[in-house]
């Protein structure tokens, strides 16, 4: 267990670690089918609603980085098993909710639990595995967090259709179940034993040195904002579908599905080329290409109108691309400060989080039927996508050049 000398501990399978980090926004995703038939069983409207939504991302936001902190202080294993039980248990009582405020407060205490997940399995790898095959590691997470919110809303709908809203929840309570005892039998204690334990003082400082590092910040804001390329989509697709491609949510069902498999392709061909030969030219190129196409889709649509040919074909390759650099910019977040692999890897994907789903509330927030705003949209955030890789580039440069007059 040395990592000093260079001996990585053993860790768990990769594939548990992918379907360990999806659950969350697995989680998430399943209970948007259910939104109308909530609407209907507390007899509230669609925008008080929405707060059961909102509570969970909450629960991210806040929960992520105290894991990370935890994760340092005591060990990858026991937040985990600890955050998964609470998962559980909450699916449970979500299952039985009498009010809209208690499922609200629950849901909140359910993504605070299996936050821990998304961040012990970025801390696991960090441990498990050296820089070089790092991004390739990271690739299995970056299936995990792609494939969960694209399948859950067709398994939720299918759940709800069967047996209603306590269904979809017991179903969630199961798969905590199996995913917690798979970590009891299978996830060994990977926190280097000679790191020293943080105290709360150095915790607070952490985040502040974390915050200040252009690397770090760098590599986690391209994480969110090339998510919001395809979140700003996601948020208005099936009515953008309807409205300005006259096709129904089966159609809008099907192409979402072929974009989810687009994403995986890409952290496949990602996590490949992250350890091989070509690995230097891949988030430039990746960065580059993010732009151009992100910044085509408004030129696009305003010269030839809203068409599936003037959005989709570029969709297509933006999440392509997204699966392909995430392993590489999440790699680069958590071994940028290989001393708090836990607590960096907590506020990366806390930012990184916030950053992409903020997409989907301004999309939400300006769609009235024109998909202009869209479009326009996603070119931000593909052209803030580029600006942080060029944060990224500068400090590494700066950094290099200190290296270089401290060994003169």
């Amino acid at each position: 267990m040395d990592s000093v000398a260079g001996v990585k501990p053993a860790g768990p399978s990769l594939v548990l670690l992918a379907v360990v980090s999806g659950l969350s926004p697995f989680a998430m995703a399943i209970l948007l089918p259910l939104l109308p038939g909530l609407v209907a069983q507390f007899d509230s409207d669609y925008a008080t609603v929405q707060f059961v939504v909102s509570a969970y991302l909450l629960g991210l936001a806040v929960a992520q980085p105290v894991a990370g902190f935890l994760c340092d202080l005591v060990g990858r294993r026991p937040v985990v098993l600890i955050g998964m039980g609470l998962f559980v248990v909450t699916s449970i009582a979500c299952a039985f909710a009498e009010s809209l405020s208690t499922l609200i407060v629950l849901r909140f205490l359910q993504s605070v639990g299996v936050s821990t997940g998304t961040v012990a399995s970025r801390a696991v790898i960090r441990d498990t595995h050296d820089a070089a095959v790092g991004a390739r590691a990271m690739s299995y997470l970056t299936v995990g967090l792609g494939l969960a919110p694209v399948a859950a809303p067709m398994l939720g709908g299918w759940l709800y259709l069967a047996g209603g809203v306590r269904f979809v929840f017991a179903a969630t309570a199961v798969a905590g179940c199996v995913v917690w005892a798979l970590l009891w039998l299978r996830l060994p204690e990977t926190r280097p034993p000679e790191l020293p334990r943080p105290r709360l003082r150095a915790w607070l400082t952490s985040y502040g040195q974390l915050l200040q590092s252009r690397v770090f910040m760098g590599y986690t804001l391209v994480f969110g904002f090339i998510q919001g390329t395809f979140f700003a989509f996601l948020a208005v697709g099936a009515a953008v579908f309807e409205t300005s491609f006259g096709m129904g949510p089966a159609a809008f069902g099907v192409v979402w599905g072929g974009m989810a498999i687009s994403y995986v392709l890409g952290a496949v061909i990602g996590g490949s080329l992250s350890a091989g030969r070509h690995a230097p030219l891949l988030l430039p190129t990746g960065m580059m290409a993010t732009l151009v196409l992100g910044v085509s889709i408004p030129v696009m649509t305003s010269l030839y109108g809203v068409t599936p040919l003037t959005v989709l074909p570029q969709m297509f390759v933006l999440m392509t691309l997204s699966g392909a650099v995430t392993p590489v910019v999440m790699a680069g977040a958590v071994y940028h400060h290989p001393e708090a692999a836990g607590t960096s890897a907590g506020l990366s994907s806390a930012l990184g989080m916030v950053v992409g789903t903020s997409f989907t509330v301004w999309s939400g927030a300006v769609f009235t039927g024109d998909f202009a705003p869209i479009a326009g949209i996603i070119g931000v955030a593909s052209s803030l996508t580029f600006i942080s890789w060029l944060m990224v580039r500068s400090a590494a440069s700066a950094d290099a050049n200190a290296t270089a007059l401290r060994a003169r």
